[in-house]
């Protein structure tokens, strides 16, 4: 799937936004389960090619997203190549559903709540760039010269 730019799921739009940048967008009224965050996973996987990625969530009007799918997108075993995940808040409701997820589901995945996209994409590069730099070093001091 080289070069594929977005994937549509029945709920949610990936967009590869730009190298190991990705952007999820949940659908207007929609309440994401456990198997649509799946789906969505294996969309944001052929994207990037397996590769490192960071991730911006935009949700529509009415979507919500299920306590059992906050749980599995908070989970250890969920992070695989995530590096980072912002999610852009537009409204008090979905604020409040963002600082729930993050204090009572403390996901794994390093996430913040943005209101604006500029600011919340400025991050994820930020973050990118430092897991991408630690990842080469690593490398580098891991390699045995001859």
């Amino acid at each position: 799937m080289a070069n594929q730019r977005e994937i549509f799921t029945p709920k949610c739009q990936a967009i590869l936004y730009e190298p190991h940048l990705v952007i999820n967008k949940v659908l207007d009224g929609h309440t994401l389960d456990a198997n649509d965050i799946l789906e969505l996973k294996q969309a944001n996987i052929s994207l990037t090619e397996g590769k490192l990625y960071a991730i911006l969530v935009l949700f529509g009007a009415m979507t919500e997203v299920t306590q059992d799918a906050r749980e599995l997108i908070a989970s250890k075993e969920f992070q695989q190549n995530t590096i980072a995940k912002a999610l852009l808040i537009n409204n008090i409701g979905h604020r409040l559903l963002g600082n729930f997820y993050l204090s009572v589901n403390r996901p794994h995945i390093k996430t913040r709540l943005f209101t604006e996209q500029e600011t919340a994409l400025s991050w994820l590069r930020s973050e990118l760039q430092k897991n991408l730099d630690q990842g080469q070093s690593s490398k580098e001091h891991n390699q045995v010269n001859f």
